[in-house]
């Protein structure tokens, strides 16, 4: 009984620090990605819910250079991090309009230097 209570422990620690090391990892990375990035604002269409907000999220984050999107359904706006050499704003706002069913619109861009230093706004802060 001892034993297998010490070896659900010691599986249970070591799922913990896996975990943890690829969140760290992670975080790196996307730090990294994100030294040369550049903000957008995108208007977003008709949303209504956090589950449409999810849907524009997902279809913002599918476009290969998109490092960040922070979605808010009270503005009807996203805030996308992405790397200009790998995509532009109207490419991300085309994928989202394709496959979130919302139309997308570029509102604002923000060059790679102005985003460098940049509080990352969320939510209300």
């Amino acid at each position: 009984m001892r034993r297998t209570v010490l070896v659900s422990v010691v599986l249970g620690v070591l799922l913990v620090v896996g975990w943890m090391w690829t969140g760290a990892a992670q975080q790196q990375e996307e730090s990294e990605e994100s030294a040369g990035a550049a903000q957008a604002t995108l208007k977003i269409y008709g949303m209504t819910c956090s589950g449409c907000a999810v849907a524009v999220k997902i279809a913002a984050r599918s476009v290969d250079g998109v490092t960040d999107a922070v979605v808010s359904v009270e503005t009807g706006s996203a805030e996308v991090t992405y790397d200009p050499a790998k995509t532009t704003p109207e490419a991300i706002a085309q994928a989202v309009s394709e496959q979130s069913g919302f139309k997308a619109t570029v509102s604002e861009v923000r060059a790679a230097d102005s985003s460098k230093g940049a509080k990352r706004r969320r939510g209300c802060c």
